[in-house]
């Protein structure tokens, strides 16, 4: 087998339940993980080619007295295929990368080709729970996308000992589990090509630039990098901010009272977006509902807050609708 050496059956035989080991093994990593068809051709890639140059390197070993003709050679063989069988798995996204690229240059795509483009979604905007909704009133014209490793980290929240974050992680897993079960929404869990050392921001931009699809998050670090990154970024806060209603000095608008404002006479209530709104001189109404006008607005890094006042002749509501 290695140069002319002879080897005893039950040297052949153990050879043989080495190499049915390892395929067993990649065959299994392969169901475990659910890997494209990419990752597994060049994983069989790198085994026949490490078998190949496995078994070129052993052969001058084989010529060593005793044992170590035996042996070592055997061992150099496993070796390096093993090193083989690796050194390929690793470059499976960068050979994906390049028969897309090489296949893109051959048949380019038509413009009148081109379906909607895809969203990717990560794991703070699955928990977040509000895609569900806006998935299901059609605002999200396209394929959403799921990578492998964003399901994995959202299992690993699910899994947290900390009861916060593994109620969060669940209720991205029923949001997630929805989503698939809706007949009118395109969802798919793809495979994980990308380099498992690399931070899950740093994946998700660059499956993101391959596939030349958006990221949809709530994440504020995620949305600059991937936009310093030139990748399309969704974002959900800002798209909820977008939506407010628009209000302008001198509106008049009916306030609830609920609470006491920071300052002395202030009172402080709510829109129904969860924009703050502060009364001066509304101390006095908590509780109650007043009419009051609009004097000015601010921005602030938390959203917009909104100073009013009661209208000279104003009208204090309590609960169905009975005025004073």
């Amino acid at each position: 087998m290695f140069g002319g050496a002879e080897f005893s059956q039950q040297d052949i035989f153990f050879f043989l339940i080495i190499l049915v080991f390892m395929m067993i093994v990649l065959f299994v990593t392969r169901k475990l993980l659910k890997v494209s068809f990419p990752y597994f051709f060049m994983g069989l890639l790198g085994l026949v080619i490490g078998l190949s140059v496995g078994s070129l390197a052993a052969t001058p070993l084989s010529k060593l007295p005793g044992n170590y003709g035996r042996w070592l050679p055997l061992f150099v063989d496993v070796f390096i295929t093993v090193a083989f069988l690796d050194l390929f798995l690793n470059q499976s996204h960068s050979a994906t990368v390049f028969f897309r690229r090489l296949i893109g240059k051959i048949m380019p795509e038509k413009e009148d080709d081109k379906g909607s483009p895809e969203i990717i979604l990560d794991t703070s905007v699955i928990i977040d729970g509000r895609i569900e909704e806006i998935t299901r009133s059609g605002f999200i014209l396209g394929k959403i996308i799921v990578p492998q490793f964003i399901l994995n980290e959202l299992q690993n929240v699910a899994d947290s000992d900390d009861t916060l974050k593994r109620s969060k992680g669940r209720k991205g897993i029923e949001v997630l589990d929805n989503l698939q079960h809706n007949q009118g929404i395109d969802i798919e869990i793809i495979d994980d090509l990308t380099n498992s050392r690399e931070a899950v921001d740093s994946r998700l931009i660059k499956i993101a630039r391959e596939r030349k699809a958006k990221i949809l998050t709530v994440d504020f670090n995620l949305n600059k990098i991937a936009k310093i990154q030139k990748v399309q970024v969704l974002n959900i806060n800002e798209l909820a901010e977008a939506i407010k209603p628009v209000l302008i000095p001198g509106e008049n608008i009916v306030v609830k009272v609920i609470q006491q404002g920071k300052e002395p006479n202030q009172g402080v209530g709510y829109l129904t977006d969860g924009t703050m709104i502060v009364v001066e001189g509304g101390d006095k109404f908590i509780g109650r509902e007043v009419e009051c006008e609009v004097v000015r607005i601010f921005q602030t890094v938390a959203g917009k807050m909104i100073f009013v006042q009661p209208k000279k002749k104003f009208k204090i509501r309590k609960k169905y609708s009975k005025e004073w």
